[in-house]
């Protein structure tokens, strides 16, 4: 049957080597191993043939190019699965998706592929390859279709976790059921696996309680490997670890691979939060600390980085501010904090805590009333667990006051709820302890720390709890009774408040208070409460017995200390010096234990310092002062003496009283506000200034703005315009590509109609001729492999009925043959017999004439020794010498051939160190022009700043300067009118003068009285009053004399800005306009001056 078909598969086989152009030699090779496959066809069995069919699929896929279609690669890779080749499948589609025509396909083609590649992916833990994947499906279908990249994602984890449910069935399989009782070797110390335990689901608790491995990331050692060789460990804990293990690996890496895909990305923000969930549920089912831990990291991690600038300037950047967002975030984190809790990691509970709280002060709304429940019923349980009773009750005190009871409960079930609820808030604030400073904040021993860091602590604990100051115990007590939590409590809480805060009474305390501290015993919620209880009611009894006694025996103080009349006295002592050691330390107390005696004594040290009692004394307000203390009195004596001096100051002396300080501070005050309020004005109007300037340059600013902007638009288009020309490059090619691909298709369809009309003459096959587009070269081969198979499988049931009938024939032969065997086998012993004695003569005679023969040729042989021994040793030096020589010759020619090779080798590493040097040199330069560019830019860029700035001081200087000369001329001219004016004066006053003179010297000596002529009137007959009549009109007086004044006063001024002023020149007269009255009828009087100057008409100085 092989030789019949293997023809036709070696032409099958020469056809996809003469197709497979991209790997010609991997086709030749296949071709040259075809006659080899032919014939261990001819030899194989038919289990061994379908080995052999695999092989060459396997050799198929190998030569076979990169689909161009992701149907073909899909349908290859479900071929190769159903032949047991899962690994070549992955490797199918991961060139699939590595490809360029990835990012180009459809996604409703591409989610397939995805999901048949996770489905490989975690058949065969390639974790890292899916990582790869799902990042490069992501960047594809992020922006078009979210939901397909979450339908990916949990198709990853569901096929995970699956894995790992089948894993833990096989473990029951084969070890059986895990007894409830069962825990691993690694727990037999520690409780890690409890809390998982019980929160695990139902099917899953058996196999979750056998896991011991502490690290899932961490690779395991050979001392591990040792140690769990030689470890006491059950047959279950050694099939969990090999088949269980593996695959809680594996889904970690698969939470902590898609958390790291969605993460940052507004757009799959959903499926982040839900992955998120599930990782939280994997860690409570499985117990995973560890992983719990990175987990809570990553999360932080994750949210810090989506809050950077880089991130928030990406496109779907987390945004927190949305409402929607902010809720997603919250019930996140209120579910880790829920597995913390569960978990027992209390610190990565009040890290989450701290988160939550950061969150909310971000949010601008407050988050909805039944989430913060949660956070504070969590933070309860954080600082119950902690001791911290302080917070604890605070925590309480939140929870109640925004306690709404769910509407899925009827009236019965809610009171009981609120009934509880109010019970445990008040017996958290009563179980405070009575301590002050830091020691009510930590039950912790802070004397080692330092004070400012413990109330650094406090005060984060405040803000955490949205306090606006540190709680006490007095004011959660005050709190809880405002809320209604006193009529809401059980009535053992209630007796136990009215105990405790209403009547107190030392001596019968503990009577009184231990049958309730037993009930309280009994429930499982009031039990963390009843020490601390203890401890207030010790506190309680020994600050009202400080008060009251300075000694007191130590059997009577254990018996007011026991709780219970069968206590053991051994026990309650013991518990009195441990409680009465801590007050002391704390400063609470002043008490000293004296064994000897048997008496506890309290002291009353009056000089102390007060710092040591300063807790006591300022929580000394919430107690029952019987009497004041004599070390108190002493302490506060200075205080109450400052306090009364004050008083009595205010009634007899009021002026001296410290209100009418405090009114004469607010009437300084308020002159000091009036004073101020120039100042403050004269501030605002320069900021109006500076604002006005700062607008200036902002328009200047915006101006130059528009112009780079105008210069970006115009790069802009320019490479707008590049991109344009890109893209019809872009266009021109991929038109080339299609007419190639076309081609390519149109070559395919060719080979394969070749094929087919090959394959349809054989018989068997039925080849459709008819549709040739739906077939590939597959499926051709394909369907002669399988007409190959079939007929081989006719021709052995043929060969099995002939070998059958062969059977039966020659079981007949023998049955007649077997007594013919008996006489035949005792004639074949005689012949035998004889053929051997014939055979044994002859041999002894053959081997005596060789023998005889020999001895003849030893002898003759002997005489031609010496000879052969001379001619053989000179051919051995012949041969050596001519050896020798042509090994030097060899070793000559291999030694040029060596200088040769380094030389040619030598010259082209300097040819390409040159090469590589030009390179650098040409890359140096580069960058130095490039660099130049961008400096002379730079500088172009400064100077034109500097021009411009340099342009606007100048403006503004020019400006301030002709402002400047504006008030300088605009004082000079006032000054100058002022001088003007008073020059006029002075002129008008001496001419008055001189005209008063020259009168009394004309005085007619005929004694008659002569009239003085007026400042209007012409001395001579009305000329005065011409002149001054023709200076109004503006002509030229027809006559005009001018008084003797100084002859320097008729120089022109000059102003300041260096233009002549005209001034009034002194009234001058010439000699023939002169008037000359007689003196007694003789000759003229002689002028006062000799200086003779027509008058100037005088221009006030508004008239320049």
């Amino acid at each position: 049957m092989s030789q019949l078909h293997a023809p036709n598969l070696t032409g099958e086989f020469k056809f996809f080597a003469s197709s497979h152009q991209p790997d010609s030699g991997v086709s030749q090779a296949v071709a040259k191993d075809l006659p080899a496959f032919q014939s261990k066809d001819r030899s194989l069995s038919k289990r061994r043939r379908r080995s052999s069919l695999v092989a060459r699929a396997a050799l198929l896929s190998r030569i076979m190019p990169v689909y161009s279609r992701p149907e073909t690669a899909l349908r290859r890779a479900e071929e190769l699965i159903s032949v047991g080749q899962p690994s070549a499948a992955l490797s199918t589609l991961t060139e699939m998706i590595g490809s360029k025509r990835f990012r180009q396909t459809p996604l409703a083609s591409l989610e397939p592929i995805m999901v048949k590649f996770l489905d490989l992916c975690v058949q065969l833990k390639k974790g890292r390859t899916a990582k790869e994947g799902l990042h490069t499906y992501k960047n594809v279908a992020q922006n078009t279709s979210v939901g397909s990249v979450e339908v990916v994602m949990n198709r990853f984890i569901e096929r995970s976790k699956a894995k790992l449910q089948e894993a833990l069935d096989k473990v029951d399989e084969l070890e059986g059921p895990a007894p409830e009782n069962a825990a691993p070797a690694s727990e037999q110390t520690g409780k890690s696996q409890t809390t998982a335990t019980a929160h695990a689901e139902p099917g899953t608790v058996k196999a979750a309680i056998s896991e011991d491995v502490e690290d899932l990331e961490a690779s395991e050692t050979p001392e591990g490997l040792l140690l769990s060789a030689v470890s006491e460990e059950s047959s279950r804990d050694r099939t969990y670890r090999t088949l269980v293990t593996p695959w809680l690996r594996f889904l970690w890496e698969a939470y902590r691979t898609s958390l790291d895909i969605l993460r940052n990305n507004a757009r799959l923000e959903v499926g982040y939060q839900n992955i998120a969930s599930e990782a939280y549920k994997f860690c409570l089912q499985h117990g995973r600390k560890t992983e719990f831990r990175r987990l809570c990291d990553n999360i932080k991690n994750h949210l810090a980085t989506s809050q950077s600038p880089k991130a928030q300037a990406q496109n779907n950047s987390i945004n927190l501010n949305e409402a929607e967002t902010l809720t997603r975030f919250f019930e996140t984190r209120f579910q880790q904090l829920g597995a913390a809790v569960e978990l027992e990691l209390w610190q990565e509970a009040f890290r989450t805590a701290e988160e939550i709280h950061k969150l909310i002060a971000m949010s601008k709304r407050a988050p909805k009333a039944h989430m913060m429940a949660t956070f504070y019923d969590r933070m309860v349980k954080v600082f119950g667990v902690g001791e911290n009773y302080l917070f604890h009750a605070a925590a309480y005190g939140k929870l109640y006051s925004i306690y709404q009871a769910p509407k899925s409960e009827d009236e019965a079930t809610a009171a009981a709820s609120a009934e509880s609820l109010a019970s445990l808030v008040l017996l958290s604030a009563l179980a405070v302890p009575i301590s002050g400073g830091l020691a009510a904040a930590r039950r912790k021993d802070l004397g080692s720390e330092d004070g400012e860091a413990a109330r650094g602590k406090v005060l984060q604990l405040v803000n955490l709890l949205g306090l606006s100051v540190a709680p006490a115990r007095a004011t959660l007590i005050r709190d809880a009774l405002a809320r209604g939590a006193l009529k809401r409590a059980s009535s053992e809480i209630q007796e136990l408040y009215a105990i405790l805060e209403t009547d107190f009474q030392p001596l019968l305390i503990t009577r009184k208070i231990g049958p309730l501290l037993a009930k309280l015993a009994a429930n499982p919620d009031y039990t963390r409460y009843v020490d601390p209880l203890k401890e207030v009611v010790l506190a309680r009894l020994f600050q009202q017995l400080a008060q009251v006694y300075d000694t007191i025996k130590l059997s009577r103080a254990v018996k007011l200390a026991s709780f219970a009349k069968d206590e053991d006295a051994a026990l309650v002592s013991l518990r009195l010096e441990r409680f009465v050691t801590a007050a002391c330390r704390r400063g609470e107390l002043d008490v000293t234990l004296d064994h000897s005696s048997g008496l506890i004594k309290f002291d009353q040290d009056l000089f102390g310092s007060f710092a040591g009692n300063e807790a006591a004394s300022l929580k000394s307000h919430s107690l029952d002062v019987l009497q004041p203390m004599p070390s108190i009195l002493l302490r506060t004596n200075l205080s109450r003496l400052a306090q009364g001096l004050y008083a009595t100051l205010d009634h007899v002396a009021p002026a001296e009283s410290s209100l009418t300080h405090a009114v004469a501070r607010r009437e300084a005050a308020l002159a000091a506000l009036a004073q101020q309020v120039p100042l403050e004005r004269q501030a605002y109007l320069d900021r109006q200034r500076v604002i006005a300037r700062r607008k200036e340059l902002h328009s200047e600013n915006e101006a130059r703005k528009k112009e780079e902007e105008q210069h970006q638009r115009a790069i802009r288009t320019q490479l707008q315009a590049d991109e344009a020309q890109r893209r019809e490059r872009e266009d021109l090619q991929k038109r080339e590509l299609e007419k190639l691909r076309k081609l390519q298709e149109q070559n395919r369809l060719e080979e394969v109609k070749k094929l087919a009309e090959s394959m349809a003459g054989r018989p068997g096959l039925k080849v459709d001729l008819t549709n040739l587009e739906s077939l590939d070269k597959d499926r051709l081969l394909q369907m002669s492999v399988q007409q190959i198979e079939k007929d081989k499988k006719e021709m052995a049931e043929k060969l099995r009925i002939v070998a059958k009938r062969m059977d039966h024939i020659e079981r007949a032969y023998r049955q007649e043959e077997q007594p013919l065997l008996s006489q035949d086998y005792e004639r074949q012993q005689t012949r035998d017999r004889e053929a051997h004695e014939y055979a044994r003569t002859m041999l002894i005679a053959n081997l005596k004439s060789s023998h005889t023969q020999d001895l003849a040729l030893n002898k003759r042989l002997r005489t031609v020794l010496s000879d052969y021994e001379s001619f053989k040793t000179n051919a051995e030096k012949d041969s050596r010498e001519q050896h020798e020589k042509k090994l030097a010759d060899a070793k000559i020619k291999i030694d040029k051939e060596k200088a040769k090779r380094r030389a040619t080798v030598l010259a082209a590493r300097a040819a390409e160190q040159a090469e590589r040097e030009r390179k650098e040199r040409e890359a140096r330069e580069q960058e130095e022009r490039e660099e130049a560019e961008r400096l002379e830019k730079e500088r172009l860029a400064a100077e034109k700043e500097a021009a411009a700035e340099a342009e606007r001081k100048k403006v503004a200087d020019e400006k301030a300067k002709l402002d400047a000369e504006i008030a300088l001329r605009k004082a000079e001219r006032e000054e100058q009118r002022a001088k003007d004016a008073a020059l006029l004066k002075q002129r008008q006053q001496r001419e008055e003068e001189a005209e008063r003179r020259r009168l009394e010297k004309n005085k007619p000596s005929s004694g008659q009285p002569m009239r003085i002529a007026s400042r209007t009137e012409s001395p001579a007959g009305g000329e005065g009053a011409a002149w001054r009549s023709a200076s109004a009109t503006g002509g030229p007086p027809a006559r005009s004399f001018t008084p003797p004044v100084r002859s320097q006063a008729s120089t022109p001024s000059t102003s300041a800005g260096g233009r002549p002023r005209i001034v009034l020149a002194p009234r001058t007269v010439s000699s023939s306009d002169t008037p000359k009255p007689t003196v007694n009828g003789n000759a003229p009087a002689k002028p006062a001056t000799g200086t003779d100057a027509p008058r100037q008409a005088y221009r006030p100085p508004g008239a320049r």
